[in-house]
């Protein structure tokens, strides 16, 4: 069974199976040069992925058949990605939309079909996510337990920093520093999933931080140990650094 949007659609239908691929489609960028036997490889990515639920649904009436239809259309009707569960992996989740057609073969009071949830992040992800606090500036090792690949974590860092300050948040690949402004309730956030850093005041509004950055070399978690380094300088304090890991897996 599943749970699509935090609706639990158990009650309404039966699942009959779930393709899930073993991997992501594996997109290559290569190229091919006359006279050269085979081909430069670039580099690879992962596309996207359809799951497709094979489903049955059946009521005691024929009125109550049509109407468990048309609820079921009104719950599966998303204009954007959301949370798909299944519930042999009640601890993932991945975003996903509908797409394709979803035909049932109908006999009176019985439907069967399939239902197809396009998932333009393939990724599946904790839903009670690793998060990591750090107090202050300093070297740190800690291990990600969740996953089976790397990650990209989102990072709020709380403290002062001066017009002479500085922040830096180093991993063992990356390397991040930040030289703007932040003020006593300010909340610094370094997002490596959507590449971006904005402030939080604590009035709840947000202020593009992303020009204060010297690079664009956000951090990246591996699966494991990993060790990263606070670094201040100047008229700079940080008081308090935590990371939600967003643990994902193929």
């Amino acid at each position: 069974m599943f749970i699509y949007d935090g609706f639990d659609f158990s009650p309404y239908l039966t699942v009959n199976s779930i393709k899930r691929p073993l991997l992501p489609p594996q997109e290559l960028s290569t190229m091919s040069i006359y006279g050269r036997h085979g081909d430069f490889f670039f580099r690879k990515q992962h596309g996207a992925v359809t799951l497709v639920v094979s489903v049955t649904i059946r009521d005691q009436t024929v009125d109550g058949y049509r109407n468990r239809i048309r609820e079921l259309a009104g719950h599966l009707n998303k204009s954007e990605p959301k949370p798909l569960i299944f519930k042999d992996e009640p601890d993932k989740f991945v975003r996903a939309l509908m797409t394709d057609e979803s035909d049932l073969e109908e006999l009176v009071m019985m439907g069967q079909g399939e239902l197809s949830f396009y998932c333009p992040d393939p990724y599946f992800y904790a839903i009670e996510d690793e998060v990591f606090t750090f107090s202050g500036a300093g070297s740190y090792d800690f291990s990600r337990e969740k996953g089976t690949t790397e990650s990209f974590p989102l990072i709020e860092i709380r403290g002062e920093i001066g017009s002479t300050g500085e922040v830096t948040i180093e991993t063992d690949d990356t390397r991040l520093t930040f030289n703007g402004l932040l003020s006593r309730g300010d909340i610094l956030t370094l997002d490596s999933h959507y590449l971006t850093a904005y402030i939080q005041k604590p009035d709840g509004s947000q202020v593009s931080a992303i020009n204060e950055l010297d690079r664009m070399d956000f951090p990246v978690l591996k699966t494991g140990v990993n060790h990263m380094a606070i670094r201040v300088t100047g008229e700079a304090d940080v008081h308090e650094v935590q990371m939600m890991s967003r643990s994902r897996w193929l």
